[in-house]
């Protein structure tokens, strides 16, 4: 036993807050067993004891295609010049990766933490979990903690018997809360879609639950079943009583499967119940103002918070096209410097109506929204910390994320503060082993806080329980698509307005984009095929704040160096704004003279060639930026353009990654043997695999190596910034 270390450290880094979160709950948790220990963000490393801790638990999550969060960028950099091979000699290690398989470097930010330690000694004793987002990170994310828990004693000391303690108290809670729910073989098919089935016969008989019970519980409903006359004095719209009291925003219930649950069954794989960590006092007599636009104090930015003013809008796309895309200019000030390519983060409120419908929801009398209250206790997240003094109103606006995936977690939770036992029961299933169908289901149809709680009628939970348990409200982030060289001071962006239908025929939207549309007024779809531009003369402002680029998304400095940029739909913004650059520099190099009697050529001897791949469903409907594109062309600032139309009338479906096969010899001489930069910029589902797999095959044809070595070149551009990518999912 000599051998075992006496604490432990955690490190942990974050873009979204899930790998906070998970991290400060194995903290919390590894203290309920008996261990001792400190948790700590990754860039705070200089404080953390991380030579002193013989064990070292590292929980980080991923940004863009594999690159680590921001607030692990200073350890890397420790890392980097670290060369001593012993430093972590006497360290045991292991690493839980939180990525999404549609990005192809999946994981890589977990994958290179565990590489770098072992690289200066340290010694892995336990294997490395990659948790995938895009299947559920809980699938991974529960079973390698719960592993956890066995490997530690065999490297960690441990006070006492607070770990058998715990899980016998742990086991009691469970089998005490199961026995409550006891499994009778009558419920099994009982499912929130069929409630129907214990309602008395009396009620029965005038219900059709096909659907689900929520459906026949509408107004509409109600009056169609009542007599003629009857019927025709319902629809009172403004009465008295409605007059007096806000109507607030209604929710979609969720349709929830129990075909898993067999009668007599156990539960098991249940998470624990988080330890409650918010506790949410009320700040008498004081109330904050009311809703101006302006971010409140709590929330925490890298640099500080610019409110730009909103100076154009335009509707890229027509009437008729699948999405609507936007392009604003906001008024930066000219303090603010950016290049092509930076990206920026927009600080968007959540829903006004879907706040105040959850605020409802949770029997928040109207007049007590804007009440300050202060958020303490101890391993606060970091977007409640600065809390001391906000309103509820806030909270729910800034703090917490009201419609991303919810984690079991919040089930679990919310199981605790149902009273009718068939919803317990079901929120119990939800987050066990056995739900797990239910729970991808669930997460497919991206439900909000104010749908989960209106499938659960008898559920109540305290505010404080919800502020530890949903995720962080995060910036959006966007691309800015001009060049500060023609627009100084302003900055362009474009992004399409995300609105759709679930599979369960639920209406979606996101946060960010409609918010952007709607205070700019929803400006009209272009009507020909060149979009107008609407100069915006009310005072609209949009928080935002520059990221410059930490992945070096932005133009090579050599202007002679050749150029490839991929991007179909939005993902052509960024790249507006590089040939938006390259021209006014072309421009500024005329202007200057010198040039001799072949301008044009000499021009063309500065600046590299620029091959654009452009991809959208229909020319009429959906050309981004056609009227710049072909300036662009026309004046030799686009060397080469192909453009791909997957949805046209009267052609066959083009993608980009096709044309990027056609032109394989082409491509290979200037990426290959004039050492072409390579960008792409898009959705990582679908197009970015095509075109990694095109630009592979263009290796095996014209290199003449296989398949695998072609795949380590890609890796290897990819590693030396020659092949750069801005991708989502």
């Amino acid at each position: 036993m000599a051998d075992l270390a006496s604490e432990y450290l955690i490190l942990w880094a974050s873009q979204t807050g899930n790998a906070e979160w998970i991290a400060k709950n194995i903290h919390t948790e590894a203290g309920k067993k008996g261990y001792k220990g400190e948790c700590f963000v990754m860039d705070e490393f200089a404080v953390a004891p991380l030579q002193k801790a013989g064990v070292i638990i590292m929980v980080s999550s991923n940004t863009g295609d594999g690159d680590s969060p921001d607030n692990s960028l200073k350890f890397w950099r420790f890392l980097r010049r670290n060369k001593d091979k012993s430093y972590f000699a006497n360290t045991r290690i292991t690493v839980l990766g939180l990525g999404d398989s549609n990005y192809s470097n999946f994981n890589n930010s977990g994958k290179k933490l565990e590489k770098k330690f072992k690289d200066l000694g340290a010694q892995v004793f336990y294997e490395k979990g990659l948790a995938d987002d895009a299947e559920g990170l809980e699938n991974v994310v529960d079973p390698w903690i719960e592993k956890l828990w066995e490997v530690l004693p065999t490297v960690l000391k441990q006070e006492g018997n607070a770990s058998i303690e715990s899980s016998i108290a742990h086991e009691k809670e469970l089998e005490k809360e199961m026995s409550e729910l006891a499994i009778d073989p009558v419920d099994v098919p009982y499912s929130m879609r069929n409630r129907k089935k214990n309602l008395p016969d009396v009620v029965e008989k005038y219900t059709n639950l096909e659907n689900t019970l929520i459906d026949n519980f509408t107004m509409e409903a109600r009056r169609e079943k009542l007599p003629g006359k009857v019927a025709d004095y319902t629809q009172l719209d403004n009465t008295l009583v409605e007059s007096q009291k806000k109507s607030f925003k209604s929710g979609f219930p969720l349709a929830i499967s129990l075909a898993g649950l067999e009668a007599g069954a156990k539960l098991t794989g249940l998470p624990r119940v988080s330890v409650p960590v918010a506790k949410v006092t009320k700040l008498d007599g004081q109330k904050a103002e009311d809703f101006s636009g302006k971010v409140p104090d709590f929330v925490s930015t890298p640099v500080p918070i610019t409110y730009a003013p909103v100076t154009m809008v335009s509707c890229l796309t027509a009437p008729d096209a699948v999405k609507r895309t936007l392009e604003v200019e906001l008024d930066i000030g000219e303090d603010n410097h950016f290049e092509p390519g930076d990206a920026f983060g927009v600080l968007a409120p959540n829903d006004e109506e879907l706040v105040e419908a959850i605020l409802n929801r949770l029997n928040i009398p109207q007049e007590e929204f804007h009440h300050l209250y202060k958020v303490e206790g101890e391993n606060l997240p970091t977007h409640l910390q600065k809390a001391t003094a906000a309103s509820l109103i806030e909270l729910f606006r800034y703090a917490v994320d009201l419609t991303s995936h919810p984690r079991k977690a919040l089930f679990r939770m919310l199981a605790d503060h149902t009273t009718d036992p068939k919803e317990k029961l079901t929120l119990m299933y939800i987050c066990s082993k056995q739900g797990a169908a239910a729970f991808n289901a669930i997460r497919d149809e991206t439900p909000t806080l104010l749908d989960i709680l209106e499938t659960f009628p008898s559920c109540h939970p305290p505010i404080d329980r919800l502020l530890d348990l949903l995720p962080a409200h995060m910036p959006r982030f966007y691309s800015i698509s001009s060049s500060p060289l023609k627009r100084q001071g302003k900055i362009r962006f474009a992004f399409n307005v995300v609105e759709y239908i679930t599979a369960g025929k639920a209406e979606r939207k996101g946060v960010a984009t409609p918010w952007m549309d709607k205070i700019t007024k929803l400006i009209p779809s272009r009507s020909t095929p060149t979009n107008v531009e609407i100069a915006v003369k009310e005072d609209i402002k949009v928080p935002m704040y520059i990221r410059q680029n930490a992945n070096a998304f932005v133009l090579p400095q050599e202007t002679e160096r050749p150029l490839v940029l991929i991007g179909p739909g939005t993902g052509i913004a960024p790249f507006i704004g590089f040939l938006e650059h390259r021209q006014t520099q072309r421009n500024i190099r005329l202007s200057m003279g010198g040039v001799g009697h072949q301008p044009t050529q000499q021009i063309r001897d500065q600046f590299g060639p620029i091959y654009v791949y452009y991809g959208f469903r229909d020319k009429n409907k959906d050309f981004l930026f056609e009227k710049e594109i072909r300036e662009f062309e026309k004046d030799g600032t686009i060397s080469h353009l192909r453009i791909a139309e997957s949805r046209a009338a009267d052609g066959p479906k083009v993608y980009v990654q096709d044309l990027i096969k056609e032109d394989s010899a082409k491509l290979y001489d200037l990426i290959v043997n004039k050492d072409a930069a390579i960008y792409i910029c898009g959705d990582a589902k679908g197009m970015a695999k095509g075109v990694q797999d095109a630009l592979a095959e263009m290796l095996v044809e014209h290199q003449k190596i296989d398949l695998l070595e072609a795949n380590k070149t890609l890796v290897s551009w990819i590693s030396s910034k020659k092949y750069l990518r801005d991708l989502w999912a």
